[in-house]
């Protein structure tokens, strides 16, 4: 196997990200071709600093599980159970009566949202769990699922028409949704048995088991002038454990999400040589989607410079602004700074992980850097 100078990202991990910085915790694994060419990491994962990372942690990498959620969806896609025009109502039947608010009144929507506009973020919806039909739900019902909770989403008026424009929101949280009604099994089971088992993760799900909590990384909050503070290590929300978020709910480790990205950076195929999707899935995966939808001047799909947004996923789209990465990768991150990155045209897949909610531009400090450095290391 070929031998490669990662030095200049270890360092830039270790003497920019966890010493100069301050990041507690720092993880990273890239495959080219399913081989690791790197692992690396560096910092503590408890609270007191004594107890140094071993890579055998747990993180939770919020958003990061779009990617494994958009993947299950377009799985179903491919064996042609669900269709991306399908409208949303045909799974979830709340959203046939979906509405907004014009000159002061309820006024039903004059397109109905479609599985697509799930995948590009375009339905309407925003990131709001508290509304008042979702707390009404709960309070009736506190064990709500998935399908209950994304169902009264659709009680609340939509911010815009489906398909208007981008808004980063709990879309993919009514994917998941619509994966349990469209398969028959409940999210997480969908996921165990059709990329989990496939892959032969063992240690990702929506759920830690005793046995693992001791496992997870000390998380942090960061507070402004380059400080930070401990923080609970589960996620600070009102919904109930029984709802499974296709779109932040998962826990993993390094080594079972960097096998699953790597798997998306192989046409589709693990290490282990099992095949979760078609390569020409992955291809539609990571096109852009939404050239003739209105963008606001900040539009950047928290990517940065020169990315689209695709199915689910950013998708680098133009490489005059200085990314060093090759046109096509795609990808996403999470909010305590967990990034993926797949490259199909050179096997390339890499998963950084670190525990801090809330860093100030967390895609030039530290994804963007990471991604550069590790291209450069591989000449490519």
């Amino acid at each position: 196997m070929k031998t490669y100078n990662f030095k200049p990202v270890t360092d830039y991990i270790e003497n920019v990200l966890h010493k100069e910085k301050g990041v507690p915790s720092c993880d990273i694994l890239i495959y080219k071709n399913h081989e690791p060419v790197l692992r690396f990491f560096c910092g503590h994962s408890d609270y007191e600093n004594k107890t140094p990372l071993n890579g055998n942690e747990i993180y939770n990498i919020y958003s990061c599980t779009k990617v494994m959620t958009c993947t299950a969806a377009m799985q179903l896609v491919e064996r042609g159970i669900i269709g991306l025009d399908d409208p949303v109502s045909k799974y979830l039947p709340a959203y046939e009566n979906a509405f907004v608010i014009k000159d002061g009144k309820q006024t039903k929507v004059s397109r109905p949202m479609t599985i697509r506009h799930l995948f590009t973020m375009s339905g309407g919806l925003d990131y709001d769990t508290k509304k008042q039909p979702i707390l009404d739900l709960l309070s009736a019902k506190p064990d709500a699922g998935t399908v209950e909770i994304a169902n009264s989403f659709a009680l609340s008026p939509l911010q815009f028409e489906p398909g208007e424009k981008f808004r980063y929101s709990l879309c993919h949280d009514v994917l998941g949704a619509v994966v349990e009604v469209a398969s028959g099994m409940r999210f997480s089971e969908y996921l165990q048995q059709n990329i989990l088992q496939p892959l032969e993760l063992k240690r990702t799900g929506f759920v830690i088991s005793e046995d693992e909590k001791g496992n997870i990384v000390a998380q942090y909050r960061h507070c402004g002038n380059g400080k930070i503070a401990p923080v609970s290590l589960f996620r600070d929300t009102n919904l109930p454990a029984t709802y499974e978020s296709g779109g932040g709910g998962l826990y993993t480790c390094v080594e079972d999400y960097a096998t699953f990205v790597d798997a998306l950076a192989n046409g589709g195929v693990g290490k282990n040589g099992n095949r979760i999707i078609k390569t020409q899935t992955i291809d539609l995966m990571r096109t852009e989607q939404l050239s003739a939808c209105t963008k606001d001047s900040t539009f950047s799909c928290a990517a940065g410079p020169g990315y689209g947004y695709a199915l689910g996923m950013r998708t680098l789209i133009d490489k005059a602004t200085g990314a060093k990465s090759n046109l096509g990768e795609f990808g996403w991150d999470g909010a305590a700074g967990a990034y993926t990155l797949m490259d199909p045209a050179h096997g390339l897949a890499i998963f950084f992980a670190m525990h801090v909610l809330g860093w100030p531009d967390m895609i030039g400090f530290g994804h963007a850097p990471i991604r550069d450095l590790t291209y450069e290391a591989l000449g490519l």
